[in-house]
């Protein structure tokens, strides 16, 4: 028969008393009254509440914590899990690291790799553009149509107006593919500006003032302008409008909604200033982009060459930003 356990508590210590078998265990809980019990076992209960065992001197031999809640054990294997996460985040970025190192021989490399992605996304733009072409002489010879139908007294039948309506549409969702392209090229250069000064601090590399320059260079098109609030977005597109009225050589233009196309012409060639509005949703910002088209008008080649042509697309962001200086500012 197996004696109990009588247990004698010592503040500073852990020992007791036992009578019975010399090679008993002896147990220490506090139960949840905060009660100090010994025992020569640990009821089922408590097994799970944390216990100390002890030797027959009354010396901790061994002590086993509380076992952790659904809390605490949650709590462990998200550290577990952010751990993991880190090490293997650290062991991606060393792959990342040597296989750069590996692909680039230097910065060159890298800048040649840069312009590669962005002259296909700018072949791309092409394309684009070429539709974009063949949709504005389309409108144009709608137009001169339906001028000429009015000239002599005709109506115009509805499909002309369809057929208007569907070309101005085509045109606005070209360049809003232009537009997308844009912003893609310039994720592209904030790629690279990120690689090469990964590459740099690899190389233990100084920053050239030429790679400084460059990245500057990588902003948005000149003629391109965003604003968000409605109101403003309708007062610089008021300006836009006025902008491109304002130009010389201007000989005629087509006006629809969020489109304008002014025509000019020179000895040497024909040159179109497309305006346009585009908004996707409601709720995004609103793009106001201006696109000049030259065609020369002896060789047919598609290159601009007038000097104050370009001058006014490239300045077109700098004249709407300059025109709303003193009031409220959102375009950009």
């Amino acid at each position: 028969m197996m004696l109990g356990v009588l247990g004698v508590v010592c503040p500073g210590a852990d020992w007791s008393i036992r009578l019975g078998y010399a090679d008993a265990q002896t147990y220490r809980w506090v139960d949840d009254s905060g009660a100090v019990h010994y025992a020569d076992r640990i009821p089922p209960a408590q097994i799970e509440q944390g216990h100390t065992r002890l030797s027959q001197e009354g010396i901790r031999t061994e002590t086993v914590a509380p076992a952790a809640t659904a809390e605490e054990m949650r709590r462990i294997q998200e550290r577990e899990r952010m751990q993991q996460e880190q090490v293997r985040r650290i062991e991606h970025e060393k792959a990342e690291n040597q296989s750069l190192l590996e692909r680039f021989r230097s910065l060159e490399d890298l800048a040649l790799a840069r312009e590669g992605k962005v002259a296909a996304v700018e072949a791309l733009g092409q394309t684009t553009r070429d539709g974009i072409r063949f949709e504005q002489r389309r409108l144009r010879a709608l137009h001169k149509q339906t001028a000429e139908l009015k000239r002599s007294g005709k109506p115009v039948a509805a499909h002309f107006q369809d057929a208007i309506a569907k070309s101005e549409q085509r045109i606005r969702d070209g360049y809003a593919t232009i537009i997308e392209q844009e912003f893609r090229k310039e994720s592209i250069r904030k790629e690279f500006d990120q690689i090469m000064l990964r590459y740099r601090n690899l190389r233990q590399l100084p920053e050239s003032a030429e790679a400084t320059g460059k990245a500057a260079a990588g902003s948005l098109s000149s003629n391109l302008v965003i604003c968000h609030d409605s109101e403003q977005c309708l007062q610089t597109w008021e300006k836009a409008l006025a902008y491109v009225r304002a130009q010389a050589d201007i000989r005629d233009e087509i006006l629809g909604p969020g489109l304008l196309i002014a025509a000019q012409q020179d000895e040497r060639e024909d040159r179109l200033l497309t305006l346009v509005w585009i908004q996707n949703r409601p709720e995004e910002p609103v793009y106001l982009y201006l696109d000049l088209e030259c065609k020369n008008r002896l060789t047919a080649n598609l290159t601009c060459t007038n000097q104050a042509a370009m001058n006014v697309r490239d300045g077109f962001r700098a004249a709407l930003t300059k025109a709303g200086r003193g009031g409220k500012r959102d375009a950009r």
